[in-house]
């Protein structure tokens, strides 16, 4: 298997395994001609015992190369493909974010396993660029995150919260 493929796979399994976690649905979207490569869904309970449906579609991205990020300490850049790019920065009635998954430089560290556990080493960082300007850039543009910005089942819940409450972005 090539290995943009086992690294699009491994986003794959490192985000559904947050979403099951936190109680959230993980759709995977086979035709993503729009950057949206899943979608995550979860019924919220609001303060009024109102309860809501709360959709979020995601673009996962996944690295280890020095040649395609930069840790800068507090943030990391990013190359991101322009027509990627200019797909989260649309309008939309269901809200999309990036979410870069950083896994270590060596291949060997990505996966560890053994009897009592399976590990994915890295982080998914995650941005949001809706309403921003579109890049005529002709290949890629590079985006800036904050590496306070983990995507983690905690994150991944106030968000849909967020977005229940009509608070997002």
């Amino acid at each position: 298997m090539h290995i943009a493929k086992i690294k699009e796979d491994i986003s794959i399994s490192y985000i559904s395994a947050l979403c099951a976690y936190a109680g959230i649905a993980y759709e995977i979207v086979r035709h993503d001609d729009d950057s949206t490569d899943g979608i995550l869904r979860k019924r919220i309970i609001l303060d009024n015992n109102r309860k809501y449906d709360a959709e979020l579609r995601i673009q996962l991205k996944c690295t280890s190369a020095s040649s395609q990020y930069a840790d800068l300490g507090n943030s990391l850049t990013y190359r991101l493909k322009v027509k990627n790019y200019n797909d989260l920065c649309l309008p939309s009635t269901t809200p999309i974010i990036l979410g870069l998954l950083v896994l270590p430089e060596d291949e060997k560290e990505w996966i560890l396993w053994s009897r009592e556990e399976l590990l994915i080493r890295g982080c998914m960082y995650w941005a949001e660029f809706s309403g921003a300007s579109e890049s005529e850039n002709a290949e890629s543009v590079t985006v800036r995150i904050d590496k306070k910005q983990i995507l983690n089942a905690e994150t991944l819940s106030l968000i849909l919260k967020k977005i229940a409450r009509e608070e997002w972005p």
